[in-house]
């Protein structure tokens, strides 16, 4: 049996803060007098990078000085909703990274955020207790956004897996696709928000205590 090794997205799939970034988007564009539908949100928002994110729902080109001024007024909007909130990791994702490291199974995390956030999130959450945070692959600039398959691609190649011997936890529709797009050797819908999933051949679930690492080694 091959090594297997997880890789894990992070927003939406071990921090459930879909609603917060709802929270933070709408403040921003209300602020920005623009109007977009849930649907609108998900397509052009969710799972996605900062520099595709912002020239789509403002409709036009931006350079890059411009976004990085809308992404330092909408994260530290979102941040300041997170504190607010004192939200958690999602219930049982703990347990899972111990029960990962117990066993030997490599695992990391590929996410859309950028340096700032995801500084936040280890100072934060503190995972640096069980990630190597040198592997965690995150939008430094130099990937294409979701679906393409670059921050799952990266990933593997950190943990030195083949894409077939790869599990991904994703919740975004544009992260499952990306994740269909690396060839990803099982995808695992994390289901934080309801939604409906039933059009993808990919198990589902609502927690990480479902998921069991015992079946891996």
């Amino acid at each position: 049996m091959n090594r297997k090794a997880l890789i894990f997205d992070f927003n939406g799939t071990l921090l459930w803060d879909t609603p917060l970034h709802n929270n933070a988007w709408d403040l921003f564009l209300q602020n920005h007098q623009i109007s977009l539908t849930d649907l609108e949100k998900n397509e052009k928002i969710h799972g996605k990078n900062n520099r595709d994110i912002f020239p789509a729902i403002f409709n036009k080109e931006l350079d890059e000085a411009t976004i990085k001024q809308f992404v330092n007024e909408k994260e530290n909007l979102y941040r300041q909703l997170v504190i607010e909130s004192q939200l958690q990791l999602a219930l049982g994702a703990t347990l899972l990274f111990e029960q990962l490291a117990e066993r030997q199974i490599p695992f990391t995390i590929a996410t859309a955020s950028g340096i700032d956030n995801l500084r936040f999130y280890i100072e934060r959450y503190q995972l640096d207790q069980w990630f190597d945070i040198e592997k965690i692959v995150y939008d430094d600039g130099t990937l294409a956004g979701k679906p393409a398959p670059d921050y799952f691609l990266k990933a593997m190649q950190k943990l030195n897996v083949k894409a077939a011997d790869s599990i991904i936890f994703e919740d975004s529709f544009a992260g499952i696709k990306a994740a269909e797009n690396a060839r990803a050797g099982q995808i695992i819908i994390v289901n934080s928000t309801g939604a409906d999933y039933s059009n993808y051949p990919h198990p589902c679930m609502t927690d990480f205590c479902q998921f069991d690492p015992v079946r891996l080694c």
